[in-house]
C-alpha cells in the first residue's frame, strides 16, 4: 500500500508540473505503447468502469480506483480512464550513442529550440510517419516528454528514437556523424526544397522555433538553407507543417538517389 501511495503521489505532483526523468501516460494507447517499447513504468491506475486490462506478457498490474478519483488527479478527462507514470529511457540523453546506431542513409531531425509541447509531439508524429529514423531537441526548448507533446505524438514517443541535449552537444554529434544538415528558414531568399543540391548519405532536417526560427547558430551550421515557397514570399507554415512538408520531399529526393546510384 505505502508503495502504491508513494507512486500514485508522484503521478499527482508530475500531472502539475512535470520534472524528469517522468512521463504522464494518458490513456490505453500511451500505456500499451510505452510497455511495447520496455519502458520503465511504475504502476499503472484505471477507473473502476473501464474494461482495459495490461498485456499480460507485461507482468505489470493496475489499480482500479472509482473514476471520479482519476477525475481529480487529471481533470482535462484526456485519461480516458486510464492513468499510467513512467520513467524517461535512460538512453535518452545518449546522442553520441544514437549516431553510432543509425544506419548510413539514416535521416533524422532536429528541434534545437522547439518551445510549444503540441509542435514538439506533431513533429514527432511527423517523423515517424513519414521516414525519420530519430528526432532530437534541443535543451534551450520544451522537452518532448510533456504531457501535452507525448498526447500530439499519437504514439510516436514511444517508437522512434527520442533523444535530448545541448545544441552544442547536438551539432558536435552531427558533423561527427557525417549528416548533411538542411536547415528551414522563413522568407531569407532561400532556395526552394527542389532545388535543394543532395549529397548520398546521411541528412538531418533542422527546424527552428516558431518565433525566432533557426537563430544564427544553426544557421551557420547548416550546410543548406531552404524554404517552403508560399504566395507574396509569406511562409504560413508552423514547424510541424513544414516539417511533414520537408520530411516527404526529402523521402522523395533521397529515393530518388537511390535509384541514380542503381
Amino acid at each position: 500500500m505505502d508503495g502504491e501511495q508513494d507512486w500514485v503521489k508522484e503521478l499527482k505532483m508530475q500531472i502539475l508540473r512535470r520534472q524528469d526523468p517522468w512521463v504522464v501516460l494518458e490513456g490505453k494507447d500511451a500505456v500499451e505503447a510505452a510497455v511495447a517499447s520496455w519502458w520503465d513504468l511504475s504502476g499503472i491506475l484505471a477507473g473502476d468502469g473501464c474494461e482495459w486490462e495490461p498485456p499480460e506478457w507485461s507482468g505489470l498490474e493496475l489499480i482500479r480506483r472509482p473514476i471520479e478519483i482519476l477525475e481529480e488527479i487529471s481533470s482535462d478527462f484526456a485519461h480516458q480512464g486510464v492513468l499510467g507514470l513512467a520513467k524517461q529511457p535512460d538512453e535518452t540523453a545518449d546522442v553520441a550513442g544514437l549516431m553510432g546506431e543509425l544506419e548510413e542513409d539514416a535521416l533524422v531531425v532536429i528541434c534545437p529550440r522547439i518551445s510549444d509541447e503540441a509542435q514538439a509531439g506533431a513533429i514527432l508524429r511527423n517523423a515517424a510517419a513519414l521516414g525519420a529514423k530519430a528526432v532530437i531537441f534541443g535543451k534551450e526548448g520544451v522537452s518532448p516528454f510533456e504531457r501535452l507533446a507525448v498526447r500530439a505524438s499519437s504514439g510516436a514517443v514511444f517508437r522512434v528514437p527520442v533523444r535530448v541535449a545541448d545544441g552544442g552537444q547536438i551539432l558536435r554529434c552531427l558533423k561527427m556523424g557525417g549528416f548533411q544538415m538542411i536547415g528551414r528558414v522563413v522568407g531569407e531568399g532561400a532556395g526552394s526544397p527542389s532545388s535543394l543540391k543532395l549529397d548520398p548519405g546521411r541528412h538531418a532536417l533542422v527546424v527552428g522555433s516558431e518565433d525566432e526560427g533557426l537563430g544564427s547558430f544553426w544557421k551557420a551550421a547548416c550546410d543548406s538553407l531552404v524554404q517552403i515557397p508560399a504566395e507574396q514570399g509569406l511562409d504560413p507554415l508552423d514547424p510541424s507543417a513544414a516539417s511533414a512538408v520537408l520530411l516527404w520531399e526529402l523521402a522523395r529526393r533521397r529515393e530518388e538517389l537511390v535509384e541514380s546510384e542503381e
